[in-house]
């Protein structure tokens, strides 16, 4: 990916995780506290030296809700600040960052020499009211440390873009949980709809036991129906390619609609700190029966399309795990 387009995938990413966070409370406005939370989920330096001091996201978490006590008590109200919820925010709507959080990313957006994640964590360690210091005190952890190992980081490398017939992309994603629970889950054909909006129920295909007949999702979690052509309701799902428990390839093919490009989704995972690293890789294939010239003008939409496909795989990958 480009450089601005790193950046975009960066702070989409990074809004996604921050306002499930929020949604997890049963609140709409996601503040700095929440960025701090989705940046120990980041696939990126910043996330990277975050989990190397210790800094999870469960103890990020309580180190919110202590904070949270703390400020209460000091008000003269005692109280169990303690969150249990469930992440709702892919099933509502409504969500805003409150004035400091945007200050925030504002300020980071013109870091142009940092990595995306690593200057919204900078930012964030001198934002003016300090509580971000604060929760990585409570985690025995300093704002100067911080700072340290990310001047010391060499930031991830990115493997070439695969060649591909139509538009492909990857991204580079952090599943707190341990490889085994994710393979299971990437795996796992009946899971699929975890992971991919775009499928809804997926049932065994009686000749292949590579190979799924699945119905595409018609309505949205709240119950809102979607507009989905009748050619593309159903969906043949096989999974073309499993190197236990490293890395699988899913292809997915509508028979009802012979023109329509194949999608492809491929997971390759490997051990991190606290939990799993997950390179995604997903696009489009041309099938023989589909070769218009006029392709080409609509590469810029598709692969806008494939930014937002990417984006959403990997929340749901987190999501599942959270």
């Amino acid at each position: 990916m480009s450089r601005f387009t790193d950046a975009a995938a960066t702070m989409h990413t990074l809004s996604l995780a921050a306002m499930e966070e929020a949604s997890r409370e049963g609140i709409r406005d996601a503040d700095i506290e929440h960025l701090l939370l989705a940046l120990t989920l980041d696939a990126g330096s910043a996330g990277q030296v975050l989990r190397g001091l210790g800094v999870t996201l469960d103890a990020a978490r309580d180190a919110v809700a202590a904070e949270r006590s703390s400020q209460l008590a000091a008000l003269g109200v005692h109280t169990d600040a303690a969150i249990d919820g469930r992440i709702v925010f892919h099933e509502t709507n409504g969500y805003e960052w409150t004035d400091r959080a945007v200050a925030v990313l504002s300020r980071a957006s013109n870091r142009s020499a940092d990595e995306p994640s690593s200057a919204v964590l900078r930012t964030l360690l001198t934002e003016p009211s300090g509580m971000i210091a604060a929760l990585l005190l409570r985690l025995g952890v300093e704002s100067t440390e911080v700072e340290r190992r990310l001047d010391a980081a060499d930031g991830i490398r990115r493997p070439e873009p695969v060649p591909a017939d139509g538009p492909r992309g990857s991204l580079s994603a952090f599943v707190p949980a341990p490889p085994a629970d994710v393979w299971a889950l990437v795996s796992d054909a009946h899971r699929i709809p975890e992971w991919d909006g775009v499928v809804g129920t997926v049932a065994p295909a009686a000749a292949d036991e590579q190979e799924w007949d699945a119905a595409a999702t018609t309505a949205t979690r709240e119950g809102k129906p979607l507009r989905i052509r009748e050619d593309l309701r159903r969906i043949r799902i096989r999974r073309e390619r499993a190197d236990a428990p490293h890395a699988v390839t899913w292809r997915m093919t509508y028979p009802d609609a012979r023109a329509a490009n194949e999608r492809v989704v491929r997971f390759a995972l490997e051990h991190a700190a606290g939990g799993t690293q997950v390179r995604i890789e997903a696009g489009w294939e041309r099938g023989r029966r589909r070769r218009s010239p006029l392709g080409w003008m609509f590469r810029p939409l598709a692969r806008l399309s494939l930014f937002f496909q990417l984006a959403q795989i990997s929340s749901g990958l987190s999501r599942a795990f959270r």
